[in-house]
């Protein structure tokens, strides 16, 4: 045998052993069906309360908490969703958690803001400016054109031209047509006068859900009418006339509906301008200036706590809702359980946040906290499930572990960030009740954790960057308690970034580094639980991550040996070697296949407005012979860093795509 077949041979054999190991998603798909999802009981609100009144135990009392920093974009519908759970509203509470920091970067912003747009405007007035324009001055003056020409065109151009105001924009709240308008015009900016129709779409289903796709395509020019003044002001006012921008807009605006001439465009324009000019000049002249552009800060630069406080608002008088509270941590807390504040900033964050809210926010009624990202959407019936169990098992779980779908923004990120939700979504749903076996793993998310034992643990330990594992490991060594896998799902988000997802994992690697040395360096813990938890951590760490990050340097390696004529293919059969290919053909067709398994959960507001556009985002699943490269990156990332003490020590956020 020359050398290369054998190199071909070994190549085959490893290559065999991985679509092995592939294979064994089908078996967790078995074993997690049979054991958890197949036996989830029909369980209604009804249901549950007859066995607590059967059994003469009260309905269990539980306090949601969710962490929210920097997460205006998406606190709102995730705060709707879980006051909807199916379950009874008065026994559970909602808890969200904010953190002093951002509210204060708000305030010293909102001065500095505001001072520069109104030293544009009046340079801008007098035709006197020159130079670029600071990218927030543009997100201000934009917010308050929009504000001013919507309400300009209800008083002008609704008795002109009435078919032009559309429903939405006369009768539907006038913050939502106000942020909408102001969305799409940054956009029309940006675009030089034109936006693409799938994102028109989904500015469109984001604010008015209830509207269809036929409902958009006869609303959207309206508010491209609405648009026009707004960067014709904006033109001026910068000092460019932006001849191609406009000239594109009107023609745009024109096009997007037979009815809609470039004549009255333009006539219409003039006259919602003139009209927004003048108000701007009074209240420049009034010193009201100042007074209405902090309004629309609120609107252009939102904080989590502002949108926390609008909900709660409304939610208040709403008949079946639970109580909503909202506790922000102070910039000075040390981030211990029932801690104090230092009189000295402190890093922020999650287990810091969740230690100050545990012992100051909960109802004294609670039995079990759960716990969910800003972005969450968990199973309406999770509540009912845990209940349930509580109330009839003779010896209660303690903590309840429920996979987390990241799949939600699907059609808002690349092609990694799609591959990897997809098999970090499957892994979730199949794969995490095998890991329950042998090692007590504990997410941040679609957590339930019994209220004596957390606190009992003394909370979160706020220094670690996985503060969720751990938990888990330290539940585990002080207490024996073990998690359980919860057949509910939470759909979730997966960074929309190639940065954003290696930054993410790389904290996910480092943490798990860290828990392995916090658990090593700690004597206290019997030998007997300590020694097989190391070595499952190192299996399920290091060695897996090396392990992965080997198998895919294989390829490239085999690619330069065969161009250099060191393979030799013909020592296997024709026939096995179609075989061999039929095994990439068979992972492909898996991971479409995850992609239809998981596409409830997808957002379909994002979802492109064409069959040819959907196709396309589908379609960037066969880039995964090459992002399945980079999947292991982060976690060895991490391992090296942390050899030449390089890895990183702050917690950052995890950014969101707007919902």
């Amino acid at each position: 045998m020359t050398g290369p077949e054998l190199v071909y041979l070994l190549a085959v054999g490893i290559y065999f052993i991985f679509f092995l190991l592939f294979s064994r998603y089908f078996f967790w798909k078995r074993y997690s069906e049979t054991r958890f999802w197949n036996k989830r009981p029909n369980l209604s609100l009804a249901g549950v309360k007859k066995i607590a009144a059967e059994r003469k135990k009260q309905l269990p009392f539980f306090s949601i908490l969710i962490p929210a920093r920097n997460e205006a974009e998406v606190i709102e519908k995730t705060i709707r969703h879980m006051t909807g759970l199916k379950y009874d509203p008065t026994r559970f509470e909602v808890i969200v958690v904010t953190d002093a920091k951002e509210r204060q970067k708000n305030v010293l912003d909102q001065k500095e803001y505001i001072l520069d747009t109104v030293q544009f405007l009046e340079y801008a007035l007098r035709g006197d400016w020159k130079g670029p324009l600071k990218p927030h001055v543009q997100e201000l003056v934009v917010g308050l054109l929009a504000d001013l020409c919507l309400a300009e065109y209800k008083d002008q151009a609704c008795p002109a031209e009435p078919w032009l105001v559309s429903l939405p924009v006369a009768k539907e709240p006038v913050k939502h047509s106000r942020v909408l308008l102001y969305e799409l015009t940054s956009g029309i900016l940006k675009g030089n006068g034109k936006i693409s129709l799938q994102r028109v779409y989904r500015l469109f289903r984001r604010y008015y859900p209830h509207l269809q796709d036929k409902d958009i395509v006869r609303i959207y020019p309206n508010y491209l009418c609405l648009a026009v003044p707004i960067v014709q002001l904006y033109a001026v006012w910068t000092g460019n006339d932006h001849g191609a921008l406009m000239q594109n807009l009107v023609q745009y605006s024109a096009r997007a509906n037979h009815r809609i001439t470039q004549e009255i465009v333009s006539r219409l324009a003039a006259m919602v301008g003139d009209g927004v000019e003048r108000a701007i000049i009074d209240m420049q002249q009034s010193s009201r200036l100042k007074e209405a552009l902090v309004d629309i800060y609120d609107f252009c630069f939102p904080t989590t706590q502002q949108i926390v406080e609008q909900v709660r608002s409304e939610l208040q008088d709403a008949p079946r809702v639970p109580v909503v509270k909202h506790i922000e941590v102070p910039e000075d807390f040390d981030g211990q359980f029932g801690g104090k504040c230092l009189g000295k900033p402190v890093p922020s964050t999650k287990g810091r946040a969740l230690n100050y809210a545990l012992p100051l926010a909960v109802d004294e009624r609670t039995v079990m906290y759960g716990f969910y990202d800003a972005e969450s959407r968990p199973d309406p019936d999770v509540l009912l499930y845990v209940a349930y169990r509580l109330l009839t098992d003779e010896k209660p779980v303690r903590i309840f572990q429920g996979p987390a779908f990241q799949v939600r923004n699907f059609y808002d990120i690349g092609p990694l960030s799609k591959l990897a939700s997809l098999y970090q979504t499957v892994s979730h749903d199949w794969y995490l009740p095998i890991m329950f076996r042998r090692l007590p793993f504990v997410g941040g998310t679609n957590l339930f954790i019994e209220r004596d034992l957390l606190d009992k643990l003394g909370g979160y330990d706020s220094n670690i960057l996985t503060e969720d594992l751990e938990l888990g490991t330290r539940a585990y060594l002080e207490t024996g308690a073990w998690p359980e896998y919860l057949p509910y799902p939470s759909s979730e988000q997966t960074p929309a970034t190639v940065k954003g997802f290696y930054r993410q994992r790389l904290r996910w690697g480092t943490g798990f580094l860290q828990v392995m040395d916090k658990i090593s360096q700690d004597d206290k813990y019997p030998q007997e639980k300590k020694r097989p938890l190391m070595r499952e951590l190192w299996l399920k760490g290091p060695i897996e991550w090396s392990f992965f990050q080997f198998a895919t340097l294989i390829p490239p390696v085999m690619m330069v040996l065969w161009l250099f004529g060191q393979v030799d293919v013909d020592i296997i059969p024709n026939g096995i070697r179609h075989v061999i290919r039929s095994f990439s053909v068979i992972v492909l067709s898996f991971t479409f296949y995850a992609y239809f398994r998981y596409r409830k959960h997808l957002d379909l507001a994002a979802r492109p407005h064409t069959w040819p556009g959907r196709c396309a985002a589908v379609a960037q699943l066969l880039f995964l012979p090459l992002a399945s490269f980079f999947f292991p990156v982060p976690f060895t990332s991490a391992l090296f860093l942390k050899s030449v003490n390089k890895h990183p020590t702050a917690w950052t956020k995890t950014p969101r795509s707007k919902e």
